[in-house]
């Protein structure tokens, strides 16, 4: 214990030395991404900037005009929208390519982040990624055929009330 805790500091100034190494790539996607699928500041952003420590990660995002928009200031669908983009620059620029899992995967998004997202944002995940949603969320006629030249495999789950059982099957919703 006593060692770990003496080497704490090595780890601490490793990590902050990683982030400061990928902070502009960092940066740079996360800007490239928001211009694009953020609607409410789409093509208007002039500059992502990430924190210099691990221990106190935050970034904050500036207008052309030069003001700061202030996560806090958007709205519910906003907020996802930015932090699947900073998700995604982080994986994107990570040294290892884990799976990405994301559930409700279009939340609270309005119409308009909707086909934003699909068009623009998932096409471009990584090649391990999970998207868990509802036939509400991802329309089975509309918005799948969007995604489907992306998708190597799609499951629907089905309930059986009366077997008290899910039942795993082949294919999105009604596409099989």
């Amino acid at each position: 214990h006593d060692i770990l805790q003496k080497l704490k500091p090595f780890f601490e100034t490793v990590s902050n030395q990683l982030l400061l190494n990928k902070k502009q790539q960092i940066e740079a996607a996360m800007l490239a991404d928001l211009n694009v699928n953020l609607n409410a500041y789409q093509g208007v952003l002039d500059r992502v900037e990430l924190s210099d420590q691990m221990r106190d990660l935050s970034f904050k995002i500036y207008h052309k005009a030069g003001n700061e928009i202030y996560l806090n200031g958007l709205n519910t669908a906003s907020k996802q929208v930015v932090i699947q983009v900073l998700l995604k620059a982080l994986h994107e620029l990570g040294d290892y390519d884990p799976p990405v899992m994301i559930d409700t995967v279009m939340g609270a998004l309005d119409k308009a982040s909707r086909a934003t997202v699909l068009e623009n944002y998932f096409p471009k995940l990584a090649h391990q990624t999970i998207l868990l949603s509802s036939d509400s969320e991802i329309d089975p006629e509309t918005d799948f055929v969007k995604l489907q030249a992306f998708v190597s495999k799609s499951y629907t789950l089905q309930r059986d009330r009366e077997q008290q059982c899910t039942t795993v099957i082949n294919g999105y919703f009604n596409e099989i």
